[in-house]
């Protein structure tokens, strides 16, 4: 073989094989990926189960989402899908209403903050998902003080309604009463006599069962167990008198109660005040009244 023919077989196998070795590299570049990617699977697959046991729910819809992916293992993706249905059943869901007159023209200038996060109130409106507890809104119209509303959600609980009313703004006042008159409930004479009477009786009560409880335990340091019969009829005659008076202390209490919270609404009619002028037969006479 001359060496024109050496040089043109080398340049030949050159070309064969350069294609072969490149495909090889990247054969184990794809394999050392692969390898990689499984391992952050299950990685991820093992952080979403134990962050669904401890409920933390955040964390673990991103490690399912992460372990969801279709070039995770079929059965480490199976279990990251279920996961993601199961935590979408136990999250609820919020639904927030809002009315008032000529609310449409105002919309969009209402500010709505959930848990100190804005948010977009859509209309109609449409669910928002929330994590279980505890949560506050605020909503915000300009010349209108903000209105607050607390409400919790528990597992599951979807579609949970916040109707919130918006008053028109600078609505006209009702017009006010006169300034001297005005409404009261005072409390009734009954209310007080019935106090009286249940505080005066129930301290009889206690009285006659401390002196009964005292004669009880003389007569057992004395003469038990051969008392008198009239010493045992005698505590029992307090006894009885202390249950007795008990339940009329509780009786007038119950009626001062009653008395107290039926006590009707008492108008109170303004008081005339300031000068007055009169005129009789002797002349020209001036008044003034008023309260000092």
């Amino acid at each position: 073989m001359n060496r024109g023919s050496a040089s043109t077989l080398a340049l030949v196998l050159a070309t064969l094989i350069a294609p072969l070795c490149r495909a090889q590299s990247a054969a184990e570049t794809s394999k050392e990926t692969s390898r990689v990617e499984v391992e952050q699977c299950i990685a991820q697959h093992e952080s979403a189960r134990q962050l669904r046991l401890a409920e933390q729910w955040l964390g673990a819809r991103a490690a399912m989402v992460s372990c969801a992916d279709e070039r995770c293992p079929l059965a480490i993706a199976a279990d990251c899908r279920v996961w993601l249905d199961e935590l979408a059943g136990l999250m609820p869901t919020l639904i927030v209403v809002v009315e008032g007159d000529d609310l449409a023209t105002r919309h969009s200038a209402l500010r709505a903050e959930l848990d100190g996060t804005s948010i977009e109130l859509r209309d109609p409106p449409s669910p928002i998902e929330l994590l279980p507890g505890t949560h506050r809104l605020r909503l915000e119209l300009p010349g209108q003080r903000p209105i607050e509303r607390g409400f919790s959600l528990g597992q599951g609980e979807k579609n949970h309604i916040e109707r919130i009313r918006v008053a028109q703004p600078n609505a006209e006042a009702p017009p006010p009463t006169h300034a001297a008159s005005g409404t009261g409930r005072p409390i009734p004479a009954s209310a007080y006599w019935l106090s009286a009477g249940a505080v005066a009786a129930l301290a009889a009560s206690v009285g006659f069962l401390v002196s009964a409880l005292n004669e009880h335990a003389d007569a057992r340091a004395i003469c038990a167990p051969t008392c008198d019969h009239s010493i045992r009829t005698s505590i029992q005659a307090r006894l009885l008198l202390a249950d007795i008076t008990g339940g009329a202390g509780l009786v007038l209490g119950g009626l001062a109660v009653n008395s107290y919270l039926r006590r009707p609404i008492v108008l109170s009619e303004p008081r005339p005040s300031g000068a007055t002028v009169g005129a009789d037969g002797q002349g020209i006479s001036l008044f003034f009244r008023g309260q000092f």
